[in-house]
């Protein structure tokens, strides 16, 4: 049975797939960095980190931070739903 947040990383993963980007979901396992997005992804040489919410949800403050150290990079980072994400994405797409 899926949680609430899976029905969400699913939706998304089809508009990505949809659009054709480029993207997986890291398996952390207690490696790597802490608070790294569900989703990485590359649309049109564009880099996304995506973390997914179910909602009324917000992210953590190392989700906050890793989603600053993207957009410091130059890269976009988002939280939210499916609705809110593909939103987002389809906006940073059409501005670019």
């Amino acid at each position: 049975m899926r949680s609430p947040e899976g029905h969400e990383k699913i939706a998304i993963k089809r508009y990505l797939d949809s659009i054709e980007a480029w993207h997986f979901s890291p398996y952390m396992a207690g490696f790597g960095k802490s608070g790294v997005p569900d989703i990485i992804c590359c649309i049109r040489g564009m880099f996304f980190g995506i973390e997914v919410k179910r909602e009324g949800k917000a992210p953590t403050p190392i989700q906050l931070l890793r989603m600053a150290e993207i957009e410091a990079a130059g890269g976009f980072a988002v939280a939210g739903t499916a609705e809110v994400v593909i939103a987002y994405i389809k906006t940073a797409l059409a501005e670019s």
